[in-house]
């Protein structure tokens, strides 16, 4: 499932990044090709096209980021052992404090 996810939103990604490219931000870009077609209407379908592809394929991107990220486990952080002291003064039997057969 995730794997599919991610396959969505890179293909989504990319085809946002086609369609941004083919606007233009002066009002030319695709619709300044068809010339006389801006007589007829063509033109306004075709920047409304864009805008609204443009519009879904960024909620695509958002809600595949939002759900690729719900999915993901949380990452283990291993945390280093505490180890307990070696001995000390107080302690019989263990290394630390005064040397066996010493006096303290």
């Amino acid at each position: 499932m995730i794997a599919l996810i991610s396959i969505l939103l890179v293909l989504a990604s990319v085809l946002l990044i086609v369609v941004v490219f083919v606007q233009n931000p002066k009002g030319g870009g695709l619709s300044s090709d068809f010339g006389a077609a801006q007589q007829i209407g063509g033109v306004q379908r075709t920047n409304d096209f864009i805008e609204k592809a443009t519009w879904t394929l960024a909620a695509v991107i958002l809600v595949a980021s939002i759900g690729l990220t719900s999915m993901m486990k949380p990452a283990k952080i291993k945390q280093p052992e505490k180890k307990e002291q070696q001995g000390g003064p107080g302690r019989p039997g263990q290394q630390g404090g005064a040397p066996q057969g010493q006096a303290q």
